[in-house]
């Protein structure tokens, strides 16, 4: 897959095309449990722990720890309900995902996801952030987020995709992140995709990793007059629609929207469409600023001593949209930069357990 849309229009005349993806090929995969990040996470943990690195489960992060000249030195945290404090040799890296489950934050800063956060999990309550805002760190793009689009790619690329006026508005080649967003954003959460027979059966037969995204028809008709009515849409939108679609696709072009004449066919003979009105979700893409380097920055622009941050908790390489897989890299490149940043910072004196009375944020 061409996971960054670049194979698609507008960015198909500009920008090489890199295919990519991260499916991994791996034995007794399950996605959801042992797939991608479990096959990436299980070597790093265990050389980790080889090298004598020491791993301390149940705990509850709540605060950062800082001196009196503001450098960060520890954590403040629970287990089971019980106060801990760690004391960092050198620094802290904040590592905690996003706030795509914290209803609070995504209704002030990214309120279109309200209710349907997607491809993240439980933990992303944005605490990482909250702990950085609290010793004056700056953040940015707290706004951005990825929207996903639940149908089946290979459906997708071969019907037309249109709003609850019957309209198309987007090709249907491009990458998901960026149908969700036109959705989303622009049509309400309104769409329609309307396909022909020979063309879902066709989609519907290619292997797919998620089934449960290759849906079946919500209506079927002979033709788009009556196709349309079933649909509830205005008398001749639909119709109106498929025409002009049909006639330039005759040529195999598509001069409205620029999908790909490898997808561009007529729409032949009985018709379907599938329901995809809400099947949209997402996550959060803003967070923490840093630099280059990892180290998280003050509002004032310089970096906070002591205090690194990667991954989703930070505002990464995705702003305006998403291209799948990014945020292996932003916790992969940008946690070994933060790794090495702190492993340059001065050495604190030696212990691990902190006073009950030490000042947390």
């Amino acid at each position: 897959m061409y996971s960054g849309g670049e194979n698609a229009a507008p960015f198909s005349t500009s920008i090489s095309p890199a295919p990519r993806g991260h499916v991994p090929q791996m034995s007794g995969k399950n996605t959801g449990e042992q797939g991608c990040g479990y096959m990436l996470m299980k070597p790093l943990v265990e050389t980790a722990q080889a090298l004598g690195a020491r791993a301390e489960y149940d705990l509850r992060v709540q605060s950062l720890v800082v001196e009196s000249d503001g450098r960060v030195v520890g954590i403040g945290a629970t287990r089971y309900g019980k106060d801990l404090y760690v004391k960092a040799r050198r620094g802290v890296v904040l590592a905690m995902g996003s706030f795509a489950f914290n209803e609070e934050m995504v209704r002030a800063n990214a309120p279109r996801i309200l209710g349907r956060p997607a491809a993240s999990i439980e933990a992303h309550d944005g605490r990482a952030i909250q702990m950085g805002q609290s010793i004056g760190a700056a953040t940015a793009h707290m706004d951005a987020t990825e929207v996903a689009f639940f149908c089946d790619p290979q459906l997708l690329v071969r019907g037309i995709l249109v709003n609850g006026r019957g309209q198309r508005y987007i090709n249907e080649d491009t990458y998901p992140d960026r149908l969700g967003q036109a959705t989303l954003f622009h049509q309400e959460n309104q769409a329609f995709l309307v396909i022909d027979e020979a063309a879902f059966e066709e989609g519907s037969a290619n292997e797919t990793s998620s089934p449960e995204v290759l849906m079946q028809p919500t209506w079927v008709a002979d033709n788009a007059a009556e196709l349309e009515a079933e649909m509830g849409l205005s008398a001749g939108s639909l119709q109106a629609t498929i025409e002009q679609y049909n006639r330039f696709a005759a040529e195999g072009t598509d001069p409205l929207l620029g999908k790909n004449p490898k997808w561009v066919k007529p729409l032949r003979g009985a018709l379907a469409a599938i329901d995809l009105r809400g099947r949209t979700g997402g996550f959060t893409l803003g967070g923490l600023k840093t630099d280059a380097d990892s180290r998280v920055l003050h509002v004032s622009g310089a970096p906070i001593p002591g205090l690194f941050a990667a991954g989703r908790c930070t505002s990464g390489v995705c702003a305006g949209g998403y291209a799948s897989g990014t945020s292996l890299g932003d916790g992969s490149f940008f946690g070994r930069r933060a790794g090495i940043s702190a492993a340059q910072e001065a050495k604190s004196p030696d212990g691990i357990a902190m006073a009950q009375g030490a000042a947390a944020h």
